[in-house]
């Protein structure tokens, strides 16, 4: 099922305990900011258990739905990227652009809950909530001030998701490197340093300075703990199987996973299925 909009903007605000849709995608992005309420959401093969806070981030690639388990609160930013670009408060600095697409389609974001510090939680609620009340008494398309209140959530989620990452927020070359290892991480060749370094036009000799200077952690732990961190939420779902999370993050075969995963947590991903699915069924 696609949902199609038109309009480059659209501000939704309502409570619900039943599911709208069944899982779709939809032709616009969708910032959701949960105000009340429990339940889950179901992006892509993801399962998170939503609360009061969260913020969730869907692009006209994914497959999304939630399914409340009591009566949910959702304020909803529908937005096509004409919205920044033919907004007339715009000031041509298509970077923004840039960084907004990176933001909506960046992996992590997929797999894992935003975390929002104070005071930036309560920043982002008053924000959804000053948005909402002013959507219903000024055209929205055009506002100014709605505008810049827009980029202001998309502001403070850059910055809360990078702390998330354990790093500054960054511009230009430096997000984009990220996101390019974030986007060919089930393709181990792409992410050779040589290719890499030719790709961002930096010395092959000095890359791996260069990423722990500006990251704080050396290439070969990012890359190895973000790759941990997708195939463990794999785990967390038990319907997909060994071989399939073995074929997508570029291994031999299922022992060379299992080589990798023992190496890497002294444990084997039965262990950790077995036990996040028993931590869920506590928590259920």
């Amino acid at each position: 099922m696609k949902l199609v909009q038109f309009l480059p903007l659209v501000i939704e605000d309502y409570e619900d305990d039943i599911q709208h849709f069944p899982k779709h995608s939809h032709n616009y992005y969708e910032i959701v900011y949960i105000f009340n309420g429990t339940g889950v959401h179901i992006l892509n093969e993801k399962r998170l258990y939503y609360e009061p806070g969260d913020v969730y981030l869907i692009s006209p690639t994914d497959h999304h739905v939630f399914e409340p388990a009591t009566i949910t609160h959702f304020t909803i930013l529908k937005f096509s990227l004409n919205y920044i670009t033919l907004h007339p408060a715009f000031n041509g600095d298509l970077k923004v652009v840039d960084q907004i697409k990176h933001l909506m389609h960046n992996l992590w974001i997929k797999e894992n809950k935003i975390q929002i510090t104070p005071p930036y939680d309560q920043i982002i609620e008053r924000t959804f909530t000053n948005m909402v009340d002013a959507s219903n008494v000024t055209q929205q398309i055009n506002s100014v001030w709605l505008y810049h209140q827009f980029l202001s959530i998309m502001d403070i989620l850059r910055t809360n998701i990078y702390h998330s990452l354990g790093r500054q927020p960054l511009s230009g070359n430096i997000d984009n490197l990220l996101d390019y290892i974030h986007e060919h991480i089930y393709q181990p060749k792409m992410l050779h340093i040589r290719n890499i370094a030719s790709r961002f036009h930096i010395s092959e000799r000095y890359f791996s300075n260069y990423f722990r200077k500006t990251y704080g952690h050396s290439y070969r732990d990012y890359i190895q703990r973000y790759k941990l961190n997708l195939i463990e939420s794999r785990l967390m779902i038990s319907n997909i199987n060994m071989k399939k999370i073995a074929e997508e993050f570029g291994f031999h075969d299922v022992s060379h996973f299992y080589q990798y995963y023992k190496t890497m947590r002294n444990d084997s991903p039965i262990n950790f299925r077995k036990k996040s699915l028993l931590n869920h069924i506590q928590k259920d």
